[in-house]
């Protein structure tokens, strides 16, 4: 499936659970909290398991792009006008870590990934608006693309993998947060 396909289905699913109109430090939080398993899978070499990079990487992009879609940020604007660019290295995105993409670690460049996404957050909490916010989305989205090149993935295909994972998922909003119809439940 195309990316902008599931970027689209992925909009749709938030929209239909109501997570577009959750306040952006909550998603914040879930982005964090996939970044956090990414981080754990690099580390302990968990690539295709649950909560492997794989599946880390998919989860990511979902918070990621359900964040956009609240602080309205036009993440398939870009793609519509830039294509896939990711696939392109923003000029001195690594250049903190004294180093170009292709020459760092796995490690590094989930660093760097920690990196963007702290001043993500930044930006939003110093009211710089969705323009400088995008800025920090365009790189973790570079990086996450660096990330899956080391293991043999891509962008759509982890995204397409998180996207059919969740679709079919219920739950309900509770003070803010999406919460799984099996969390409610009591089940894993």
């Amino acid at each position: 499936m195309e990316y902008l396909e599931l970027l689209d289905k992925v909009e749709q699913w938030a929209k239909d659970r109501a997570l577009d109109t959750a306040e952006a430090r909550t998603q914040y939080t879930k982005l964090i909290e996939e970044q956090g398993e990414l981080g754990v899978a690099i580390d302990t070499g968990n690539v295709n398991g649950n909560s492997g990079v794989i599946d880390s990487l998919g989860d990511y992009q979902v918070t990621l792009i359900i964040y956009c879609l609240i602080r309205g940020i036009d993440l398939k604007g870009e793609i519509k006008k830039q294509g896939k660019f990711w696939e392109t290295e923003v000029d001195g995105m690594y250049e903190l870590l004294g180093a170009d993409g292709l020459s760092l670690t796995t490690s590094q460049k989930f660093i760097y990934l920690v990196y963007e996404s702290s001043q993500l957050i930044g930006k939003y909490n110093r009211n710089k608006g969705a323009v400088e916010e995008y800025a920090s989305v365009e790189r973790i989205m570079v990086s996450l693309y660096d990330i899956a090149k080391e293991y043999g993935t891509n962008l759509e295909e982890t995204l397409e993998i998180a996207y059919n994972e969740i679709k079919n998922r219920k739950g309900k909003m509770i003070d803010g947060v999406f919460v799984k119809e099996a969390d409610l439940n009591g089940k894993d």
